[in-house]
């Protein structure tokens, strides 16, 4: 995509230009030797306080479109500086232009980030009501009624979830980012072929004492342990053998006192043994992931997933007769090939199967997917049946009594929707919680995973990535100090900075 910027203001970077662009153009890129038709020029300026003005100009390669904004005599309800002006000016003469090119609004307005809640929960700190905040979300960032709604919905409930997490209180992660193939859709770190699938027992063995060195740390830094979640790729592409190596090293070394969960993501439905959850359970596990993605057994082969409808059931079976407290599967809408009628059922066979989480997903189109270079019109990129099948979704696990508690959205997702997870009361999951409102410090052990830190006032956050190659991890001796998170902890320390995260929330 070719992009022409005249910023005539020292608000916002080019990132944020970008990012913006692929509300309406999921899955482009910015190179200048793209050669993508599609074009997109902006003109901000700054005309006085509080005054900004944008032209924005869009274009398909066959048609574009202009729309221009300005925040003169704008009364805002909450406190803006000059950064949050131009943000409005460009997001919403980039949405003028773009919904007379495309034809239709984005649900989320202008809102960048993976994290619209922790922006109303923002609001809702400073004392507004849900009425207002509500208000804010649509007037102030163009985003849909009923968005806004459950945005402000979600908040609510994560509020009640934190209500008793103390300043100590910190999460782990333990990265297994190993999988038997790689989805279509897919660009996490996850290793699928039989020659970096080698490096599986030497990563296992470095794993372990990333394991002890962080449960060390978080015993000599005060740390208070709330949350347990192996993630990856997929964990139970594990072996028996190696799944019990693995628990019984964190069971020598997990700080237990104050654990309240322990889930473990067991993914993809082929990977799923009786042997393997007995394991789990043995150790304490008492949440589990089983992924279907979509019950439409020609879809599931045109994603690469590799198994079975029936190879589903089958793990349903085995994870109710070993007993977890919790189980959590997810759907995607927008699948290539998907139809509403076939997401519907979909997710009517997920409930009907009883599990206390399920998690709606809608296709973000990455960079590195297989999926991003197919040429065969299988999905949609700008999301009309991934927006109209999130929305049923919503309505739909409302009425069963399972109500959203976490959500985010992606860059380059379709449609402009978002990913919710929804619960019976009481099923939450806390981690992804800590994890995705960035509230509580969560440690991370393996490959690609990254700790973040957050100062106790939880002003603000360092991050420190691991090496996202199992080989490059393998490679790498450097771990976390205590004297580094409790430097940081007290302020003596600075954050890690990134120009990408000029992205607000």
């Amino acid at each position: 995509m070719k992009l022409f910027i005249d910023n005539r203001t020292d608000c916002l970077n080019d990132y944020y230009f970008q990012t913006l662009c692929l509300l309406y153009f999921p899955g482009e890129k910015f190179s200048p030797k793209d050669g993508s038709p599609a074009s997109a020029s902006f003109l901000l300026e700054k005309r006085g306080e509080g005054d900004f003005y944008c032209e924005a100009t869009l274009s398909d390669g066959k048609r574009q479109a202009s729309g221009c904004f300005s925040t003169a005599g704008w009364t805002p309800e909450v406190d803006m500086k000059d950064n949050d002006f131009a943000a409005m000016a460009l997001g919403k003469a980039y949405l003028r232009a773009g919904e007379k090119l495309f034809g239709f609004s984005l649900p989320w307005g202008y809102l960048l980030g993976l994290r619209p809640v922790k922006r109303a929960k923002y609001y809702l700190d400073l004392g507004c009501s849900d009425e207002t905040v509500g208000r804010l979300f649509r007037k102030d960032y163009d985003v849909h009624p009923d968005k806004a709604s459950l945005a402000v919905e979600t908040a609510r409930t994560e509020q009640r979830m934190l209500a008793g997490t103390e300043e100590n209180d910190c999460g782990l992660y333990v990265s297994i980012p190993f999988c038997p193939t790689r989805c279509a859709y897919c660009s996490f770190i996850s290793v699928a072929t039989d020659k970096l699938r080698n490096l599986l027992p030497d990563y296992l063995e470095k794993l372990k004492r990333d394991i002890e060195h962080t449960c060390a740390l978080i015993r000599e830094t005060g740390m208070r342990l709330t949350s347990v979640y192996i993630g990856g790729g997929t964990p139970t592409s594990l072996d028996p053998r190696q799944t019990a190596d693995l628990m019984k090293t964190l069971d020598r070394f997990l700080p237990r006192e104050n654990l309240r969960e322990f889930t473990c993501e067991a993914g993809r439905p082929d990977t799923i043994t009786e042997e393997k959850l007995r394991i789990l359970k043995s150790y304490g596990v008492d949440r589990v992931s089983v992924n279907p993605q979509t019950t439409d057994g020609a879809i599931l082969e045109r994603i690469g997933r590799k198994h079975t409808v029936k190879d589903f059931y089958d793990a349903c079976g085995m994870v109710e007769k070993t007993g977890f407290r919790v189980r959590n599967a997810d759907l995607i809408a927008g699948l290539p090939g998907d139809t509403e009628e076939g997401f519907r059922k979909s997710l009517e066979d997920v409930i009907s199967v009883g599990f206390e989480n399920i998690t709606v997903h809608t296709l973000s189109v990455k960079k590195s997917s297989f999926l991003r270079f197919s040429e065969d019109g299988h999905y949609d990129p700008f999301g009309g049946l991934a927006r109209s099948c999130v929305s049923y979704a919503c309505g739909r696990l409302k009425e069963t009594g399972r109500n959203p508690y976490y959500l985010y959205r992606q860059k380059n997702i379709i449609g402009n929707a978002e990913n919710v997870g929804y619960a019976f009361p009481g099923t939450e999951n806390l981690y992804n919680v800590l994890m995705m409102e960035e509230y509580s410090t969560v440690f991370a052990c393996g490959a690609a995973a990254i700790t973040k830190l957050v100062t106790p006032d939880r002003t603000d956050i360092l991050r420190a990535a691991n090496p996202k190659y199992p080989f490059e991890y393998l490679a790498s001796d450097r771990f976390l100090s205590p004297e580094e998170v409790i430097e940081f902890r007290a302020g003596k320390r600075k954050t890690r900075t990134d120009k990408k995260e000029q992205e607000p929330f």
